[in-house]
């Protein structure tokens, strides 16, 4: 890690420059908003833990960080009854690695499955392909996602 100034001046510098709050700061960092007030007008010298601690706390809060998003659940239905050209062309992943089972969820009558990641095949074209990617399937996916140089925002697109 940088070594930081964790100079108090700094502190109160940044915490207006990021438009936070002293309240949401100190409860962010487990300290009462007094505290932190004291600490920012020189009036308490904190530890050096305690300070690292609240610069840490303050740039989780700096607006120039990138968003980062998070698939916990992810469930398309796709209009068609080709499920290998879904799991091929769509997920880019090869169709001879999944294991085919002859039962699924939600009235579905097949499935393809690789790790948590599954694809569910309806003969009836209302209902089509299901890929349904639960937590584990999402980090599995981003696996895949992140070899073939794609992200979410690229497989959604």
């Amino acid at each position: 890690m940088v070594q930081r100034n964790l100079d108090y001046r700094l502190l109160k510098d940044r915490r207006n420059e990021y438009g936070i709050s002293q309240n949401k700061l100190a409860t962010a960092c487990g300290l009462s908003r007094p505290y932190l007030n004291q600490i920012e007008n020189g009036g308490v010298t904190a530890s050096t833990k305690t300070m690292r601690k609240i610069f840490n706390q303050l740039e989780s809060f700096n607006p120039d960080l990138p968003l980062s998003l998070l698939f916990d659940y992810v469930r398309i239905r796709f209009p068609t009854t080709d499920a290998r050209k879904i799991i091929q062309e769509i997920l880019h992943l090869k169709f001879d690695y999944m294991l085919h089972e002859d039962y699924a969820f939600y009235s579905y009558q097949e499935q393809y499955v690789m790790g948590d990641i599954v694809v569910m095949l309806s003969h009836e074209e209302d209902k089509g392909v299901l890929l349904e990617l639960k937590g584990r399937g999402c980090r599995q996916f981003e696996t895949f996602l992140l070899a073939q140089k794609r992200s979410w925002y690229d497989f959604f697109e």
